[in-house]
């Protein structure tokens, strides 16, 4: 891989952590977020779910079609610099309205970043390096995700002593409002990846791709996505339970480990967040190892057999983690679980980019991304808010629901993970 090819993969895989900060945040703050809105389980799963994929799924096709035929620097500076705005705007609402309303700006956002990411990869990253690059930009993810945990958590913790935090922050902020410098300090990072992404340099297009017209762009998606429909349906299938394992538990991690053994919420998201930055990259590094390895071996749909595989390794330490009275062992059994779930998560990308070609690869894989966001992200939270507030109608049944929303996504991403073998394997050649 040449140098701008790294430095490319290192600004994108920034970017990602920039928007995981801001998606976190919510986590982090859970508990001084519903307490500032009066909110129940299930508005919480909302605010951190639907809100945010209402117009991230919608948009992200209109961006991966401008992605296919635009100047992607600009589109990837202004997500950047319009989300970071959103995400600032989240810290100084003052209804849930509001906020909710500010959500849905860093969803629109964010849209832009995979679909412009991939047809960025996909022009600038020979096909062997695929499965490595597509890696190193969802670890960047996963070290965001973890960034805001272990910030966000010490300064709640901080907080938590009024004496330290009066001395320093009540004469421009009251305590119980302090976690609203979390979401603006947050949006600072990405106005300057902004002005970064300007000043990279376009990679070109694949030699010989026509460049479609506007029309035929979404006509060529189409046709290609019917040619393989199985392979894709498949694919994503899995994809979308593999995401709804890593968002549905990501999102109420920190509450799990509040109320099920009473840590304090900035305690708590610390915890978490060590256990993030210890197994999640890790994870998905020995996944994008494993792909590497299996695509070179020839394995048929080595994409289908890591979803698989990593889905159903998983259950028994989600079973521990969730079902123990101990908190250590939860807290161990969650890092193998953990580890297990993330290192899935280069495999849908990687697939799809091996099974698209470059023509319609920014508006293609916009869409399955929108279909897999709107699962994992926008119906995994808000399933585990349902199900402590109306089926098990208790708060403390919180590792309940969430062993029950694990479970059902495991063995659905691993049946249709190998139900697709087939048909991933017979387009994956087709395309070369």
């Amino acid at each position: 891989m040449s140098a701008e090819g790294r430095r490319l993969v290192l600004l994108l895989s920034l970017s990602y952590a920039v928007s995981f900060v801001d998606r976190a945040l919510v986590a982090v703050a859970g508990a001084p977020i519903k307490q500032a809105f009066a909110l129940s389980d299930t508005q919480f799963g909302l605010l951190h779910g639907l809100a945010f994929v209402a117009m991230y799924c919608l948009c992200g096709i209109p961006f991966g079609w401008l992605a296919d035929r635009a100047d992607r620097r600009r589109i990837l500076a202004g997500g950047l610099l319009f989300w970071s705005v959103m995400t600032a705007v989240c810290g100084l609402a003052d209804s849930f309205a509001l906020f909710f309303v500010a959500r849905i700006g860093v969803g629109l956002g964010e849209a832009c970043l995979v679909p412009v990411a991939m047809s960025m990869l996909g022009s600038a990253i020979p096909r062997e390096h695929m499965a490595r690059s597509v890696t190193v930009f969802l670890m960047g993810a996963t070290l965001g995700n973890a960034a805001a945990l272990i910030g966000g958590g010490r300064l709640l913790a901080w907080m938590a002593d009024s004496t330290a935090w009066e001395a320093w922050g009540a004469a421009w902020v009251d305590a119980p409002d302090a976690w609203r410098v979390l979401f603006v300090v947050a949006a600072v990072p990405g106005v300057l990846l902004a002005v970064l992404a300007l000043c990279m340099a376009e990679p070109p297009r694949t030699a010989g791709t026509p460049q479609p017209t506007a029309g035929g762009g979404l006509a060529a998606a189409a046709r290609h996505l019917r040619s393989h429909a199985s392979a894709y349906f498949f694919l994503t299938a899995a994809t979308a339970c593999s995401v709804t394992l890593a968002q549905a538990q990501a999102a109420w991690m920190p509450m799990f480990f509040s109320r099920r053994f009473g840590f304090g919420s900035g305690e708590s998201a610390m915890m978490v967040g060590f256990i993030f930055l210890a197994t999640a990259p890790s994870g998905q590094w020995v996944g994008g190892r494993v792909l590497t390895h299996l695509q070179r071996r020839g394995a048929p749909a080595p994409s289908n057999l890591l979803l698989a595989a990593a889905a159903l390794l998983c259950l028994p330490a989600a079973a521990v983690f969730c079902l123990a009275d101990d908190p250590d062992t939860s807290r161990a059994a969650y890092a193998a679980f953990n580890f297990l779930v993330f290192s899935a998560t280069p495999a849908g990308l990687t697939g799809w980019q091996l099974l698209t070609p470059d023509r319609v690869r920014g508006v293609l894989i916009a869409l399955l991304v929108s279909v897999v966001t709107l699962v994992g992200v926008g119906i995994g939270p808000g399933a585990v808010g349902l199900l402590i507030d109306r089926g098990f109608g208790d708060p403390q049944a919180i590792h309940l629901a969430l062993l029950s929303v694990i479970a059902l996504a495991a063995l659905a991403c691993a049946v249709t993970a190998l139900a697709g073998l087939r048909s991933v394997a017979q387009s994956s050649r087709t395309q070369g």
